[in-house]
């Protein structure tokens, strides 16, 4: 009802702003698109049946457990009850959108977007999931792990924010989505500009880096953010519920501001193609969100010119959309007073224990060798998150229970009696495969438990744009380049322990483009071409802090670090004479070797149809320490067919 009101008040104020009467106006245009993308990598390994462990034999590190007294059987774990799978295609979607633009008076002018999108998965194990959030507990249909379980009440994917809607003025189901993404006022009198109502805000200019766009997350559900790059995550932006303004002085210099509802970034549901949450893993989304969802939003930004150059200075007070993650307890059963005796109605018990960040699942993680591939994969710690989810204040009791102990700090004590014992890691992985062995002796596979929580955060920044001249036709004749940088204290970053405590650090983000239109030939229209320099001081491109980087890619280890993130990136669009075709190339290497290539090509014979050809192909060095490494998988090729009416 507050987000109602908000807007009904917004609009109602725009409407009536006093302005002279004109007789009203509207068009209405739309388009209909068909959406494939054909799978030329692997199985998305975040899944459970895209998972490099289905069906491998795991040697038993129990033995390392010989060092505390404990002399157990050695065994072999396996995921075999899981079956391997490959998908044809990542995506086969239809999107119908219809804009209306009308002009109510001298001054006010109105512009609606509904938007239609329904996935139709063409790989078979693939339709029981859930695409974009509705079905929280079971997809929408009966979930393949509940005959396991033999229980009517299961929660294996993210408990979904928002009663799994992505904005304020959306409606969904396990495969279709239908919402609003623009629906505002314009008003418009001489200096003064204001708008009202759901929208998109959007600053910074840079390509695939988000410096200055830090207004709005990102609905990562259609595409991930593999669409195309020149597009600047334009179909991506969530929008929000918000009024908007700014005001040009006489000096030219103007002043913008806005204040909008808070909205988080929503992620690829798990098992889904482009999903990048490990599918063993259950994400508590709503309550982080709940204690947020009130909250307001507000950016300021001056923008003007001091001789030749383009200046603007911003400041934003946000709840960070991304958010970040750590240990959550599981809630199965949360009113059982005995660990040990299920729900207490005679339901097949598992050994689970409330209170623990795990709980039993035949689809869970299954052996300690993937339990420290899967972690470094991540760029998460396989010692300390073990560590955290058995001493930390929420599931210490449970633990202790369980028979669970710190594998860092009972190292240090054995090592302290007697040097050279034994190490950390070590005994990680020998309480690891005591958990996941047999029930009669541990747990079997694991499920894990997050929380997701979205901090408050207040970023300043300033940008700065210059255009040389030179001789005509020269290359550095009209060069424009352009610099953007923001500072954010006291940035709260997951930590790779999965620790109840975050890790705080003050962070520095700054790209440095070189952009330019340059005719090549005559006989082709102007090339146009964009090379960028991204750093940051703390996390990588995906807000992933960098103390989570650099372990063995094959078996994952303990993290060693990184101490600042670096990436290039270059793209140019070149229009054929008739400019019915347009050749687009965009690449991104991280300095760490990620690669992402992207060649594309347009065809657009007539203005109602356009036909969208391009690629993705991703690759990583290795080494757990690049962007590229944890989606290298998702090569694909995808094409949009698009209907103009």
């Amino acid at each position: 009802m507050k987000k109602l009101t908000l807007t009904l008040a917004a609009l109602g104020v725009a409407a009536t702003g006093g302005v002279a009467y004109a007789e009203p106006s509207f068009s209405v245009t739309g388009m209909i698109r068909q959406e494939i993308a054909a799978n030329t990598g692997d199985a998305n390994m975040h899944t459970s049946w895209g998972s490099p462990w289905n069906g491998r034999q795991n040697t038993s590190h129990i033995g390392n457990l010989s060092v505390l007294g404990l002399n157990l059987p050695a065994h072999q774990t396996t995921r075999a009850n899981v079956k391997a799978e490959e998908n044809d295609w990542n995506q086969f979607a239809t999107r119908l959108e219809i804009d209306v633009q009308g002009r109510l008076s001298e001054n006010v002018t109105l512009y609606t977007k509904l938007r239609g999108y329904a996935e139709n998965p063409q790989d078979d194990f693939l339709r029981h999931y859930d695409y974009f959030g509705k079905a929280a507990t079971a997809n929408g249909v009966d979930h393949p792990e509940a005959p396991l379980f033999a229980l009517p009440s299961r929660v294996f994917r993210n408990t979904p924010l928002d009663d799994g809607y992505g904005s304020a003025l959306e409606n969904n189901g396990q495969d279709y989505m239908l919402d609003i993404p623009a629906l505002y006022l314009d008003y418009n009198k001489g200096p003064l500009w204001l708008r009202v109502g759901n929208q998109q805000i959007a600053w910074g200019e840079a390509l695939f880096f988000r410096v200055f766009d830090v207004v709005q997350g990102l609905d990562l559900r259609r595409h991930s953010f593999l669409g195309v790059a020149a597009e600047e995550y334009s179909d991506s932006r969530i929008p929000s519920l918000a009024i908007r303004g700014s005001y040009r002085f006489a000096n030219d210099w103007e002043l913008e501001g806005y204040a909008q509802q808070f909205r988080p970034t929503i992620l690829p549901r798990p098992g889904t193609p482009y999903s990048v949450v490990a599918e063993a893993f259950t994400v508590y989304e709503e309550p982080g969100y709940e204690q947020d969802e009130d909250d307001i939003d507000v950016g300021f930004r001056l923008s003007g010119q001091w001789n030749d150059i383009d200046l603007s200075f911003m400041a934003v007070s946000r709840t960070t959309p991304d958010g970040t993650y750590r240990w959550a307890r599981n809630e199965l059963y949360p009113s059982t007073t005995d660990p040990d005796n299920g729900n207490g109605n005679g339901a097949p018990q598992f050994g689970r224990r409330p209170g623990l960040a795990f709980a039993p699942d035949p689809r869970g993680t299954a052996s300690a060798d993937e339990w420290f591939w899967g972690a470094s994969w991540l760029r998460f710690n396989p010692v300390t998150t073990l560590d955290t989810s058995v001493t930390e204040a929420p599931f210490a009791v449970a633990a202790a229970a369980a028979g669970a102990f710190s594998p860092t700090a009972t190292a240090a004590q054995l090592n302290a009696q007697n040097p050279g014992t034994t190490t950390a890691e070590l005994l990680a992985k020998g309480e690891l495969d005591l958990f996941f062995s047999l029930p009669a002796v541990g747990f079997g596979p694991l499920r894990g438990y997050l929380h997701r929580d979205y901090d408050e955060e207040v970023i300043v920044g300033a940008s700065a744009k210059y255009v040389f001249t030179g001789a005509p036709d020269s290359f550095t004749d009209q060069l424009i380049l352009g610099v953007e940088a923001t500072f954010t204290q006291d940035r709260l970053f997951t930590a790779p322990s999965l620790s109840q405590t975050k890790i705080e650090e003050d962070e520095f983000t700054s790209v440095v483009s070189l952009e330019k239109y340059h005719k090549f030939s005559a006989k082709f229209p102007a090339t146009y071409m964009v090379a960028q320099w991204m750093h940051k001081s703390e996390s990588d491109m995906f807000g992933r802090h960098l103390s989570g980087n650099g372990s063995p890619y094959e078996t994952g280890g303990v993290p060693t670090g990184d101490d600042q993130f670096n990436a290039v990136a270059f793209a140019f669009q070149q229009p054929f004479p008739n400019l019915i075709w347009r050749a687009d190339l965009s690449v991104l290497y991280d300095l760490e070797g990620g690669l992402l290539v992207q060649p594309g090509v347009r065809w657009r014979p007539r203005d109602d149809f356009q036909l969208d050809l391009y690629a993705n192909f991703l690759d990583s060095d290795g080494g757990n320490d690049d962007i590229m490494g944890t989606i290298e998988t998702m090569d694909e090729v995808f094409l949009r067919a698009s209907y103009y009416f």
